[in-house]
């Protein structure tokens, strides 16, 4: 009996059976973001993100892109969450977000791990406006 209990830990630790991660402490990041977008914090969304996002891009690259961003589509109005996907500790949540120049479609992969601030993997957005 003890055998089957150990060896189904042992494939829980090794497959990584940890709980999935809360997508509503994920959506906690989103509010935040929009808020050092429009403060022009750009720096500080970078310096607050996933180390996964700070290896796919430099700073420069992510701050020009929002620079981009918040010049283009003017200040943020409202943002409603009309998708989410968790996997594992990963969460993507999808906004349709209404800007003073238009409305976009946002996509934010947020590390929620448990009992730490969750963090941004990734932003894509979405928007005719940035062509």
């Amino acid at each position: 009996m003890w055998k089957i209990v150990w060896a189904i830990l042992a494939v829980c630790v090794l497959a990584g059976c940890a709980k999935p991660a809360d997508p509503d402490q994920a959506e906690q990041a989103v509010p935040q973001f929009h808020m050092s977008l429009m403060g022009g914090d750009f720096a500080g969304i970078y310096g607050h993100a996933a180390r996964e996002l700070q290896q796919a891009q430099s700073q420069q690259d992510f701050v020009s892109y929002l620079q981009k961003v918040r010049r283009t589509l003017g200040e943020v109005k409202g943002a409603e969450r009309t998708a989410t996907k968790v996997e594992g500790r990963r969460v993507t949540l999808t906004y349709k977000t209404a800007y003073a120049n238009g409305p976009a479609t946002e996509e934010f992969v947020i590390r929620a791990d448990e009992g730490q601030e969750p963090l941004l993997v990734a932003y894509r957005l979405l928007t005719p406006a940035l062509k």
